[in-house]
């Protein structure tokens, strides 16, 4: 659907140039018509009627005067295109603080990791991280969203971004999906520090205003952390409400009796203004996985989307009139020319 409204032009002195010239090419008509345009008089004379027909001639040729002064303003208009589609766009924001390292009640030897845990990196001094009875959160965070991107549909764009103390951003928005799946294995060096959500959503934000596009947008925010309010989280919060995107807390904790502190309550509560919250209390494999399973479903359905295409009409314009010029120039040889008039030339209409 074309947006008429939307007419624009590039360049206005070819009309401001076609006025005057018109102006005086009137006067000279009116004024010295047989010595300043002969042939358009001889046409007068020798054609057989006043009707439309022998007018078409001229009629045509100002037309193409007109068409050739449009093409030279740059017309152009909006195609509006309504696309449906199911593409997101998704940052992942998870929480990389050392309470990630914490045990869970999955034994190791019950699971296939897709991402062995690091040797040295933070499993107290154990050469063998198999060795190592249970997996810690961190790991089923890790797994879980290897699921979670290898089922992303063909169009979805992923951002991973890891957060302790600071944000560290390990993919920025990207179709290559499988680039982001090999961040996951980095995970084990970035589990160490506090906790900085604040920092973690700006950054995410930032990066969705560095990245625009025309998908939904998702943010998911994987955590354990029990954060203290502050205003700057507060204010994250708010720019996120104001985003336009869809947001889910998944929010790891052992405390199966909801006996959480008082900062928490806050936290989940600014949470919830804005998005959803996902708990997963005594975090196992099935769980997570199953919170990340009911993100995708929610943000399964299709949607329409407005795309707003510049049109160039310049072009068109000049190939028509390449076509009705020529064909006015045969005409104007051939069935208009005053020697295929019955009438002699000169003689006087009466």
């Amino acid at each position: 659907m074309i947006d008429w409204q939307t007419l624009r032009f590039e360049q206005t002195w070819p009309v401001w140039l076609a006025l005057p010239t018109a102006c005086a090419l009137l006067a000279l008509w009116y004024w010295r018509q047989q010595s300043v345009f002969p042939d358009l008089t001889l046409i007068l004379r020798t054609r057989r009627c006043r009707g439309l027909t022998d007018r078409l001639l001229p009629v045509i040729g100002y037309a193409l005067l007109t068409a050739l002064i449009l093409v030279m303003m740059g017309p152009s208009v909006v195609r509006i295109e309504r696309i449906e589609q199911r593409a997101r766009d998704f940052v992942i924001l998870v929480d990389t603080s050392r309470s990630m390292r914490h045990d869970t009640a999955a034994e190791r030897r019950d699971f296939e990791l897709n991402f062995p845990r690091r040797v040295g990196a933070f499993a107290e001094n154990v050469d063998d991280p198999n060795a190592i009875r249970y997996v810690a959160r961190f790991e089923l965070a890790r797994e879980s969203l290897f699921r979670f991107l290898t089922s992303r549909r063909a169009g979805d764009r992923v951002a991973l971004i890891y957060f302790n103390d600071a944000a560290h951003p390990v993919s920025a928005l990207t179709s290559n999906i499988g680039f982001v799946v090999a961040q996951l294995e980095t995970m084990d060096d970035y589990v160490n520090w506090g906790t900085n959500i604040a920092a973690a959503m700006n950054s995410s934000l930032s990066l969705l205003e560095r990245y625009p596009g025309n998908n939904k947008r998702t943010l998911i925010l994987m955590t354990d952390a029990e954060t203290r309010y502050t205003q700057d989280l507060e204010q994250q919060f708010a720019r996120l409400a104001n985003a336009d995107l869809s947001f889910y807390l998944l929010w790891i904790t052992t405390d199966t009796e909801d006996l959480s502190t008082e900062d928490a309550h806050i936290f989940l509560e600014l949470a919830r203004s804005v998005g959803s919250v996902l708990t997963i209390k005594d975090p196992d494999p099935d769980n997570m996985q199953a919170a990340l399973a009911e993100i995708s479903r929610l943000e399964g359905y299709r949607y329409e989307e407005l795309r707003h295409r510049t049109i160039d009409l310049a072009q068109p314009i000049l190939q028509v009139t390449r076509v009705v010029l020529l064909l006015w120039l045969l005409s104007a040889a051939t069935i208009f020319h005053p020697a295929m008039r019955r009438r002699s030339f000169g003689t006087q209409t009466q």
